[in-house]
């Protein structure tokens, strides 16, 4: 192995012992570089709303300049979260294209909010279903059965899915040694068919496909770096705008907003949001997804919610998988 970032050969004597990808020295260099990015994360977040509101919208602005009006779209999902970015961006561009990715796992309501936001507040909104190289449609049965179920977090699931499915020996050693190393404790289930592809097969690549069909260049994402540890780490190492970095030019102008600041933005502004957040629950996602549902509250997790609030669509995820939130160990009833 050599670090990360200056190549040089790692060893026992030089490894850096918080994060062994890197060589001591360069190691504690980028620990110096995320002590200082959280700071200003923190300051981020504790501006009142209507800084965040202003700054939101110059970096919405920011991604027009660079790219232009016709070549920028924002990536909708229905929920509460993009919702407000829509509103936001709308104020200042009308008519900015939003795709939205029916990844045949929607809520209903989700699907009635899309129809909503098209047939009475005007909103420009393409949908887009997923399909595989042939044509045919993509389901969340069918990704499952190909790829394995998603369950307790993406990282989790993307180290499963690595460590089930190594080519070579040393791939799958490094893939358990990892797993032993970050997710021991779930390290029970590395032989059951678990994996991340779901969010990719359902809604990533088909938002990237007509994305490219329409020569769109940047993609504005109502994401929240509080939500996960993934996407905390992604601001602290890239920001806001990721603009000629990487693959896909990205734009998140809500990053350094709160849940809190969320639903402050709703209520100060009565946006109309899913019906679906008066029924208990506190995202929209894909009905049957399991990252991060062995987390909520016992009694009520998103599933238990589901028995009550859409018992036929509870019905058909007991009838196709519930060998596996068994296997999983995740309470359904």
């Amino acid at each position: 192995m050599t670090c990360k970032k200056c190549g040089t050969e790692l060893t026992t004597e030089n490894i850096y012992s918080s994060d062994h990808r890197y060589c001591n020295l360069c190691g504690l260099e980028y620990a110096l570089f995320l002590s200082g990015r959280r700071t200003t994360l923190a300051s981020l977040r504790a501006m009142n709303l209507e800084s965040k509101i202003i700054q939101t919208q110059a970096l919405i602005r920011e991604a027009v300049w660079e790219f232009g009006l016709d070549k920028v779209y924002i990536s909708y999902s229905g929920g509460k979260d993009s919702t407000v970015l829509s509103h936001i961006a709308k104020k200042i561009y009308p008519d900015i294209l939003h795709i939205f990715a029916n990844t045949t796992n929607e809520y209903p309501e989700t699907l009635q909010h899309i129809r909503w936001e098209q047939e009475e507040n005007h909103t420009n909104v393409i949908t887009v279903v997923p399909q595989d190289i042939h044509g045919a449609l993509w389901t969340f049965k069918k990704v499952v059965e190909y790829y394995g179920y998603p369950m307790y977090s993406k990282r989790v699931s993307n180290a499963i899915r690595t460590y089930r499915h190594a080519v070579t020996d040393r791939t799958r050693q490094n893939s358990l040694e990892y797993i032993n190393r970050n997710f021991k404790k779930y390290g029970k289930y590395i032989d059951l068919p678990i994996s991340d592809k779901c969010c990719d097969k359902l809604k990533k690549e088909p938002l990237k496909r007509k994305a490219k069909e329409l020569g769109m260049e940047c993609a504005i994402l109502g994401l929240l770096a509080s939500e996960s540890y993934q996407r905390e780490k992604d601001w602290l190492d890239y920001g806001c705008n990721i603009f000629h970095v990487r693959k896909d030019n990205q734009c998140k102008p809500l990053s350094f907003w709160t849940d809190e600041d969320i639903i402050e933005y709703i209520e100060k502004f009565s946006v109309k949001i899913s019906k679906l957040y008066d029924m208990g629950y506190s995202r929209n996602g894909c009905m049957y997804c399991g990252f991060g549902v062995h987390l909520e509250n016992k009694g009520k997790n998103r599933y238990q919610l589901l028995k009550e609030s859409h018992p036929v669509q509870y019905d058909y995820l007991i009838k196709n998988f519930e060998n596996l939130l068994m296997v999983f160990e995740i309470d359904y009833m």
